[in-house]
């Protein structure tokens, strides 16, 4: 019998990881649910446990060897195929933000701190300098406004926002042929936006005044509108804004839950089979006539 090609294991990895994610991204969506009363950072901290934690299924199912193996050579390099597809948005809208922020106007005052005329709504983004763009019509705007702009974008960088967007794009993009992946990359998103709000409201600006602002970002007439999000998670936001519920900038706890839950369910759910190996066909051999009486 002869062993399963590299192409036949890497296909058997990928088929296994796929099956797994399921199950890792629906425990943590029923964990979020248990926390649909607790706080944004608390569920963005789910997610991005979540969504971190998927890389190791391959290599846990790499440890199984020729066990895992698939005759489907062809979905390994289609699998490299859709990488590249999902990776090429990221790379051009990195390459989008550098060529802005070289068309902004730096403020003379605030390091950091750019505005441009590209923009209708204030965007940040950067891991070891992390800038902070407001559009140009932000020198009109009230300075109750303005302030709570610029507190909502610098409790995007105080949360390491850009680095969990970067982190968490690279894996859908390794996991781009699941879709439960992209929507909890989206609803990581969403919770980092409503996490971002708890903080400007806990440094006390009024929740009707902050509403206002993001109605008003709303028409802004851009698809980046509402302090970065898109226009459809508006309503959510000024729902939450307006809500009384918990606005608790701990995630620790959280995190620490759901790391608990990752260690230890990732090992027992890598090595449960999600197929049986075919089963080889056994030798036989031709019994001898009966016969009565026995020959001595």
């Amino acid at each position: 019998m002869t062993a399963p090609s590299d192409w036949a294991i890497a296909a058997g990895i990928l088929v296994d990881s796929g099956l797994k994610t399921t199950a890792v991204l629906g425990l943590a969506w029923g964990t979020t649910r248990v926390l649909s009363w607790g706080s944004a950072a608390q569920r963005h901290a789910v997610w991005a446990c979540a969504l971190a934690s998927l890389p190791a299924l391959p290599w846990l199912a790499w440890h199984r060897g020729s066990a895992i193996a698939l005759d489907a050579s062809w979905i390994a390099p289609v699998w490299g195929l859709g990488v590249l597809v999902a990776t090429l948005p990221l790379l051009r809208g990195v390459l989008g933000l550098r060529r802005l922020l070289a068309r902004a106007v730096e403020d003379p005052v605030i390091p950091r701190l750019f505005t441009s005329d590209e923009l209708a709504a204030p965007i940040t983004w950067g891991l070891f300098r992390p800038v902070v763009v407001l559009p140009s019509a932000a020198a009109s705007w009230p300075a109750p406004h303005r302030a709570a702009a610029l507190a909502h974008e610098r409790a995007h960088i105080a949360r390491f926002d850009w680095a969990v967007h970067l982190a968490t794009w690279l894996v859908a993009a390794a996991f781009w042929f699941h879709p439960l992946v992209w929507l909890a990359r989206r609803e990581l998103a969403r919770e980092a936006e409503h996490a971002a709000d708890d903080r400007v409201l806990a440094e006390g600006v009024r929740p009707s005044d902050y509403a206002s602002l993001l109605v008003s970002l709303a028409g802004a007439g851009t698809p980046r509108t509402a302090l970065g999000a898109a226009p459809s998670l508006v309503g959510s936001r000024v729902r939450a804004v307006l809500d009384t519920r918990s606005r608790s900038a701990r995630r620790w706890p959280a995190l620490a839950v759901a790391a608990a839950l990752a260690l230890a369910s990732l090992p027992a759910l890598a090595a449960w089979p999600a197929w049986s190996e075919p089963v080889e066909a056994e030798l036989t051999c031709t019994p001898e006539p009966f016969t009565w009486p026995p020959s001595p």
